[in-house]
């Protein structure tokens, strides 16, 4: 038994070595043409990253949605507003740059990315274009446009919170009038002695206590909301981007090297299986 394993284990990795030793060979022997494959991959990523492809310049922004309940203080309504055709048709018509509704859709798509941060109210925006300052105009009108949506919804809106605010301060006056009128009218029951009157008037008056608890603390509130607002914080402002994002020529290149090596492997060992054959 010991005796075949011995006899096999050598002609195997005999075997194995020569086949090894072969393959080292031919590819030695054809290392001209793999260098040639290789320099001329690489020669071409290089051309095409730099004189074909357009270079891609990219700014980024962050901004922080307003404290105040609202449609534009909802991170996922924001993000599809700030990504939507209308607001970017508004930037680009802003920025003289006239397109149709395909190409905004796919400028959307391929320039532009709007992302929440986790679970809060800050959301990233992300901006590509050819041109340096493009790029950053555009990342600025989105902002501006944003805002100033924002800033005309929340107008609106608070507008209405003060109004109903006001209403909440009045029902506070009629109720302390009304507190006020029941305890003259207790102290008077209680000199007449009509009891009966005095149960009833304390029990509205507790009543009314009540309210007035429930009033003054949604008043507070309303006040304190107020008083905090703001409709919108630019956290990042979007600067000009000085060096192109894409394409990376480096990368590129070492890409090309890589796959034009196995390429030209490929090729060398496909030839020597045809000649076999």
């Amino acid at each position: 038994m010991s005796q075949e394993f011995g006899n096999n284990g050598p002609e195997y990795y005999d075997e194995y070595e020569i086949d090894l030793r072969e393959y080292i060979i031919l590819l030695w022997n054809n290392k001209l043409f793999i260098g040639a494959i290789v320099v001329l991959a690489v020669i071409a990523a290089f051309v095409i990253s730099s004189f074909v492809l357009s270079p891609q310049y990219e700014t980024k922004t962050r901004i922080q949605l307003s404290n105040y309940d609202g449609l534009y203080s909802e991170p996922d309504t924001a993000v599809q507003l700030l990504s939507s055709t209308g607001l970017m048709k508004t930037v680009m018509s802003d920025l003289g740059v006239e397109m149709s509704a395909s190409k905004l859709n796919s400028f959307i798509n391929n320039n532009l990315t709007v992302n929440q941060i986790g679970d809060t109210s800050i959301i990233s925006i992300t901006v590509k274009n050819k041109e340096p300052a493009l790029t950053l105009n555009t990342a600025q009108g989105i902002i501006n446009n944003f805002e100033s949506n924002s800033n005309q919804y929340f107008k609106n809106k608070i507008e209405n919170d003060k109004q109903y605010l006001a209403d909440l301060k009045a029902d506070l006056e009629e109720i302390n009038s009304d507190l006020e009128s029941n305890r003259e009218l207790i102290a008077e029951s209680r000199e007449n002695g009509n009891l009966e009157a005095v149960s009833l008037l304390v029990q509205e008056n507790s009543s009314l206590q009540s309210s007035k608890r429930e009033l003054r603390k949604e008043i507070e509130e309303k006040e304190s909301k107020l008083l905090d607002f703001y409709s919108l914080k630019v956290l990042d402002s979007p600067y000009l981007p000085e060096d192109p994002v894409s394409p990376n020529t480096k990368l590129n290149v070492a890409i090309a090297a890589v796959l034009g090596l196995m390429l030209a492997v490929f090729i060398v060992f496909f030839k020597e299986f045809m000649k076999e054959e």
